[in-house]
């Protein structure tokens, strides 16, 4: 992909990257402390937003260098990580030259507060996988559990700690800013200088060189709401090009550490799931996903295991070795109801957690792409391989707009720019039945049976049980769909996961509200002996072709010959699709009608403040003095 054989040119190939830095890698370091403002608010001059300095006499302090793990759990691609061991290099005078890579497993994270056990064991994975890597190059992972806030004090202390690096969180997601200032804080008083880095994205989503927002004039809400309008933003920043991954570095990047047997034996990864604390402040209904160790003992089959070098195994295998695959896939031809392999990637559990660098898949698919015969046909964006990276790209920067705006919203109706007030019902029966894969739809509780045991569907899939939870069948809120897949998807992502229920419930970014996926109809034509049924909702396995997607059809002997007994066997549909999907529909365009009403009406007060706006000339006036002005 590309080679940096040494730290130096690594750091070289930083600062052509993020020419903003240049001052913090150039400079002495010996600044006056920045304050951090939320990205993409305010104009660009001040959204520096990188650099949390301690004074100029602490940050001049020699002293050891840690490199603070996130998400980003991944060694290549890592400017963070490489900017924390340029400033243990041996020429570098700054510090002690010991650098620590510490991970904090904190419960109350997005990624952990509300997640499987089989989410839980994914990540635990992906953190043994790096402690593994960072072995092999004479290093290692220090693992601590609890607050942040309260841990990395500590830790400063203890290993005499005078600099740390970590990737940026851009999206507003509101733990990590609360988190994140926090530790600003914590790191001022303790004198300790501390830098992030915008990596989780192609390119910045904020007010950095190259970010979209600084593409747009500094504001976050100017940026572009659809994804041709996106995909024309990224055309104008450096003519399309995404900036080349970075190598991960080798053995001789990491400096020799002296021998501490007591250090040794601590700050170990965790061995299992239940070694979580508790999160800090909940009680049990509000965390989701509850176990204890008999449950987490059980066998579990997810989708993929957790870890880089699984991860970067799964984009050669998938992407790599498929020059022709990957050259002409289009994301809506591919099947969601394959029983033997997926018909895509899977490459988005590794992608969320940061185990692999979208920049690195991104310049995969371009090699593979090149590699592909000529007479294979091309696709593109946004239904090429491609494609899938830039929806990614403009779901975080989506998110990063609406928490810019009003902080916290993403992920919520309220205050949420991007979503229409619509009235959802709830309804805890019908609500538990959709999450249990007991409504009586075959092809919908089979969705939801592979999302229990592989925490991970089809995103065709993934439409289905989204509409037919909310403006569908059920009529329940998107909020309330959103927050179990946060619990149960292997892949759950804050921007990712919230815009694609605002999209499918019609709340937002998509409003054909009239084009329903018929819980029936939508995979029989793709499907048509239900084999995905079959698999997913074995009770019905011995039903005729003709009645998997409707059980209820079928007379009693039928029923009787599969070893079927509606309502005690397998559950009868909780709802009729026929009557409940027209109802709704009809309730989409009250509610649809309503904001525009709402729409007309402030637009209308606004314009009647502006006309009797004292300090602003009548109309006709100002109309005349501008003609005098262009004579």
């Amino acid at each position: 992909l590309v080679s940096i054989g040494t730290t130096t040119s690594a750091l070289v190939a930083l600062l052509l990257l993020f020419p903003s830095f240049t001052s913090g890698f150039l400079g002495s370091h010996q600044q006056s402390s920045t304050t951090i403002t939320r990205v993409g608010s305010s104009p660009r001059h001040s959204q520096i937003s990188t650099v949390t300095m301690s004074s100029a006499s602490k940050s001049a302090a020699t002293g050891a260098v840690m490199h603070w793990f996130r998400k980003g759990l991944r060694l290549h691609d890592n400017p963070a990580l490489l900017h924390a061991l340029s400033l243990v290099d041996e020429k570098n005078s700054k510090t002690s030259g010991a650098i620590y890579p510490v991970y904090v497993v904190d419960p109350n994270s997005y990624q952990l507060l509300k997640c499987s056990v089989m989410r839980a064991n994914f990540i635990l994975e992906c953190v043994k996988d790096l402690d593994n890597s960072l072995r092999e190059r004479g290093s290692r992972l220090y693992v601590v559990t609890g607050d942040p806030v309260e841990e990395l004090p500590k830790l400063w202390t203890e290993l005499g700690i005078t600099h740390m690096t970590h990737e940026a969180d851009e999206t507003g997601e509101p733990y990590a800013v609360q988190r994140d200032a926090h530790v600003k804080d914590a790191a001022k008083k303790a004198g300790v200088s501390v830098i992030d880095f915008a990596s989780e994205t192609l390119r910045p989503l904020g007010n950095r060189e190259g970010g979209y927002v600084a593409n747009v004039g500094g504001f976050a809400n100017n940026i572009p709401t659809t994804m041709s309008s996106f995909q024309k933003l990224l055309s104008k920043i450096d003519r399309g090009s995404v900036p080349l991954p970075l190598e991960s570095p080798g053995k001789d990047s990491f400096p020799e550490q002296a021998a501490n047997d007591s250090l040794d034996r601590k700050y170990r990864p965790l061995e299992h799931p239940c070694d979580i604390p508790w999160p800090r402040g909940y009680s049990r209904k509000e965390i989701g996903p509850v176990w204890d160790r008999k449950t987490a003992n059980k066998k579990t089959s997810p989708i993929v295991k957790g870890g880089e070098s699984l991860a970067l195994a799964q984009l050669q295998k998938t992407v790599t070795a498929r020059p022709d695959w990957t050259a002409s896939f289009e994301k809506p031809k591919t099947s969601c109801t394959e029983v033997s392999s997926p018909s895509t990637t899977v490459l988005s559990p590794y992608l969320s957690i940061g185990c692999i660098s979208p920049r690195t898949a991104w310049h995969a698919v371009s090699d593979a792409n090149a590699k592909a015969k000529s007479k294979t046909s091309r696709s593109k964006p946004p239904v090429s391989v491609h494609g899938q990276l830039l929806w990614r790209d403009f779901n975080n920067l989506i998110a990063h707009s609406a928490n810019a705006q009003a902080p916290g919203s993403w992920g919520q109706m309220q205050n949420n720019v991007y979503c229409r007030d619509i009235p959802w019902s709830s309804d805890p029966a019908l609500l538990t039945a959709w999450k249990e894969g007991r409504t009586g739809y075959p092809w919908i509780d089979a969705c939801m049976a592979q999302l229990r045991t592989e925490g991970w569907i089809h995103h065709l899939g993934r439409h289905a049980v989204a509409c037919f939870l909310t403006r569908g069948d059920l009529w329940q809120s998107w909020e309330v769909g959103a927050e179990f897949f946060e619990g149960e998807l292997l892949d759950a992502d804050y921007a990712l996961n919230n815009f694609n229920w605002l999209w499918l419930s019609c709340s937002g970014f998509f409003y054909q509200y009239f084009r329903c996926y018929s819980p029936v109809a939508f995979q029989k034509k793709n499907d048509p002996n239900g084999n995905y049924i079959r698999k997913w909702v074995p009770e019905l396995a011995e039903l005729p072709a003709k009645y998997i997607y409707e059980p209820w059809t079928a007379n009693i002997s039928i029923l009787k010959k599969a070893g079927v007994k509606l309502g005690v066997d397998y559950p009868r549909p909780i709802v009729d699709h026929t009557v409940v999907s027209k109802e709704n529909m009809s309730k989409m365009k009250l509610a649809y009608d309503a904001h525009k009403n709402a729409e007309a009406s402030a637009k209308k007060s606004k314009g009647k403040q502006t006309s009797g706006d004292a300090s602003g000339p009548p109309k006709k006036k100002a109309k005349k003095s501008v003609q005098k002005k262009l004579k």
